[in-house]
């Protein structure tokens, strides 16, 4: 059963995207990294989403995304995209920033996927940078829509 805390639970209100950078971590030293960038920061965790079944944690604090990766048990295709993800973007609307974004010459990297209260879509941009967009929501998503975006 997915463990869920957040402080802004729903990113429509956002004014601007909040940005993460994205630092890999192992599940027995996340204790000690989460005191690392508290302290770096001056800013408290805000964000706690461990889904077990899927293999991976993921810990907010001010603009770092530590993402806990249990290869084990996360399906080899998550584990290898979330590898090769570097930032982590949420939007007010998912739909929207994804459209732009391919507008501006933005690809579509696999297909848009939904987690517990958000949904998202992974792109290359024209640098190469690869970015998961994600909204959140405080209800639970659907499904996505296949052939969304593409």
């Amino acid at each position: 059963m997915p463990r869920i805390y957040r402080r802004d639970i729903d990113s429509s209100t956002f004014i601007t995207p909040r940005t993460f950078t994205r630092v890999f971590c192992e599940r027995p030293r996340l204790a000690v990294t989460v005191l690392f960038y508290e302290a770096l920061t001056h800013e408290h965790l805000d964000q706690d989403i461990d889904l077990p079944e899927t293999g991976m944690r993921m810990v907010a604090i001010g603009g770092f995304l530590l993402l806990v990766l249990d290869s084990d048990k996360a399906a080899p295709e998550r584990y290898e995209s979330a590898r090769n993800t570097t930032a982590t973007i949420i939007v007010p609307f998912l739909n929207t920033a994804v459209t732009d974004a391919l507008a501006m010459g933005a690809e579509q990297v696999g297909k848009p996927f939904s987690v517990p209260h958000a949904r998202g879509c992974r792109l290359r941009h024209p640098d190469g940078l690869v970015v998961e967009y994600l909204e959140h929501r405080s209800s639970p998503f659907d499904a996505p829509t296949p052939g969304a975006f593409a």
